[in-house]
């Protein structure tokens, strides 16, 4: 077990699958439990450090070493706590889950909010179904550590399902054309035909993933000027992005595709002189280009946060000085 100690009000996950995702829960202690939950629901097992948790089969008040436990394996992780108000540049750099931008609760509150959600026998019912999108482990231990809610309502639910609809055969059709373009570039190069066609072809293939992406960015900045009332929320479900994000966002994925236009095109001629299968090119495309255009937004993010956090420096460090000497009856105090 880790060096870090579990404390009541805390939002912890352990790694799962060799790291692949976390499973998360909210500490309370023996007293929270048997204070406020009814006695049907109280475990059997108590101990001085319990965790709330949601999985598959819904809501459940597990030890310390069962919520570490991973089965079939009996394998104990090391525990973690996820962090709050995280600085920008360490909320990039890691991985999702493990730290947000957003304020936590302060404890009493979050020990609140699990005892209510796990008391109610409706929430219960809610959180019973498990949902990888909306209800999941995760969720309900923000949930608690935010008050953020995440449940939408049926009407937006219909929304959500008619543009995921649009949005995935839109993405679906682009992706189909980008591979006849790979393929028959492919071909051409073994052909011997003009590098400006193969230019063209990924050109094409760039601008259609950037549109994409800009237009996707342009209806959440949408959203965060429209709806000013929900504005926080918004933004902390990722539904609205601020204009700093915004412009940052869209400059990461102009690098972006700019690095995948050219990697691809590059991955085209490796494959072409070091493979002899007719589809070795427009795989070495494909994943030439992903690595270009994961490479280059990493790394333009980096300089961006970097940036943002210099500026943002200079700006709070602001000099005091007086408008008039100190002591007379007029004394104003300006910011330099």
């Amino acid at each position: 077990m880790s060096d870090y100690i579990p404390r009541r009000g805390d939002h912890l996950y352990v790694w799962r699958k060799i790291r692949m995702y976390q499973h998360h829960g909210i500490v309370v202690t023996k007293e929270d439990i048997l204070n406020n939950i009814i006695s049907e629901l109280i475990p059997e097992k108590l101990e001085l450090l319990m965790i709330v948790e949601q999985n598959i089969h819904g809501l459940d008040i597990v030890t310390l070493k069962q919520f570490r436990t991973e089965h079939p394996f009996s394998y104990a992780h090391d525990i973690c706590c996820a962090q709050y108000r995280a600085d920008p540049m360490e909320y990039y750099l890691n991985r999702s889950g493990t730290c947000y931008l957003t304020k936590r609760l302060p404890e009493d509150k979050i020990v609140e909010n699990a005892m209510r959600i796990y008391n109610d026998k409706h929430q219960r019912d809610v959180w019973k179904t498990y949902s990888l999108v909306l209800k999941n482990c995760e969720q309900f231990a923000f949930i608690c550590s935010t008050s953020v809610e995440y449940v939408l309502g049926e009407q937006v639910l219909m929304g959500c399902n008619v543009v995921k609809c649009v949005f995935i055969n839109g993405m679906y059709n682009a992706a189909k054309y980008i591979f006849q373009i790979i393929r028959q570039l492919a071909e051409q190069v073994m052909s011997g035909i003009p590098f400006e066609t193969i230019i063209k072809g990924n050109g094409l293939a760039a601008l259609t993933a950037f549109t994409l992406e800009a237009l996707i960015l342009t209806i959440r900045l949408f959203i965060y000027y429209y709806y000013e009332e929900d504005r926080s929320k918004n933004l902390t479900r990722k539904y609205a992005i601020s204009p700093e994000d915004y412009l940052q966002e869209m400059v990461q994925a102009g690098f972006g595709s700019l690095s995948a236009f050219g990697m691809s095109i590059a991955g085209i001629f490796v494959g072409s002189v070091l493979f002899s299968s007719a589809m070795a090119p427009m795989v070495c495309s494909i994943f030439f280009g992903f690595i270009g255009y994961i490479t280059a937004r990493w790394i333009t993010g980096l300089i961006a946060i970097k940036i943002r956090k210099t500026f943002s420096s200079e700006n709070n460090d602001k000099q005091i000085m007086f408008k008039n000497y100190p002591g007379d009856d007029d004394d104003t105090v300006e910011f330099a």
